[in-house]
């Protein structure tokens, strides 16, 4: 766990939001964030290491530390770009080319389907690629963990200069309901997972899910052991319901079946 104390010469955005002003800092090799709603950097620790249980490449996910900054809680992780890349985020590439917010237009479209199709058209239209298998990725990763902020600026891309390709999956701190306001924990978890808005083409993660399709494997007993070893917080007890939610029900290893409470609900 890192202890580092940064000045306002580090701060490098102040993301500001109806929930707050989260701060960013870039010291080094390392981006630093601060938790404002709730344990972010626990959680990103927990689900960035989570990833190294499954068969994604270490490139294809950002792993992040817990600490402290200015004696706050917080996390950091590497600068995964190299000095002539830049980060394209799906709302930037949007407002470049269109001068509009892609968040308010994909609200304007009615079906999940057609959202989907339209974010996968336009990022091929201005970067050449196919994004399917880098949001399937992120969206198993977002059903599982229970992330509430996947909006269109945590999904990105990444220019060298001449081609694109897809970021690594980053910022997963409103997740394991460390951030949801509504959440009573004079409930069990199974209740308060029910209360989780998904995001960004449907408010279901299951429907998303079973749109993409399985985007990794998991080496569920080896995740097991290790969430084990971790401190005990409503985060860890949150991950621990949901890794064998979905290692013993809904998700079998394969990957070909979503199951709810033993029912197939759909084939892959």
């Amino acid at each position: 766990m890192f202890h580092e104390y940064l000045s306002e010469s580090d701060i490098v955005v102040m993301d500001g939001t109806s929930e707050g002003t989260q701060i960013k800092y870039r010291k080094g090799d390392y981006w630093y964030k601060e938790d404002n709603r709730g344990r972010e950097g626990l959680t990103e620790y927990l689900v960035s290491h989570f990833l190294t249980f499954t068969d994604l490449q270490p490139e294809e996910y950002v792993l992040y530390e817990q600490g402290y900054i200015n004696g706050e809680r917080g996390c950091r992780s590497k600068n995964f770009l190299m000095e002539h890349e830049s980060l394209l985020t799906f709302y930037r590439l949007y407002y470049s080319e269109f001068g509009g917010n892609l968040a308010e237009r994909l609200a304007k479209i009615p079906t999940m389907e057609e959202r989907i199709a339209f974010t996968l058209k336009m990022v091929r239209s201005i970067t050449g690629l196919d994004v399917t298998d880098y949001l399937k990725k992120v969206l198993m990763l977002d059903m599982v963990v229970l992330n509430e902020d996947r909006h269109v600026n945590n999904l990105a891309v990444i220019f060298d200069g001449s081609k694109f390709r897809p970021a690594p999956i980053f910022d997963n701190g409103i997740s394991l309901l460390t951030a949801n306001v509504s959440v009573n924990w004079h409930f069990p978890v199974e209740e308060n997972v029910k209360r989780v808005i998904a995001r960004p083409f449907s408010g279901s993660h299951e429907k998303m899910y079973e749109y993409f399709g399985k985007g990794f494997s998991v080496d569920w007993d080896g995740f097991l052991y290790w969430l084990d070893g971790q401190e005990e917080t409503k985060e860890k007890e949150v991950f621990l319901y949901q890794a064998k939610r979905y290692r013993n029900d809904k998700l079998d290893l394969e990957g070909n079946e979503l199951r709810e409470n033993g029912r197939i609900v759909c084939k892959k």
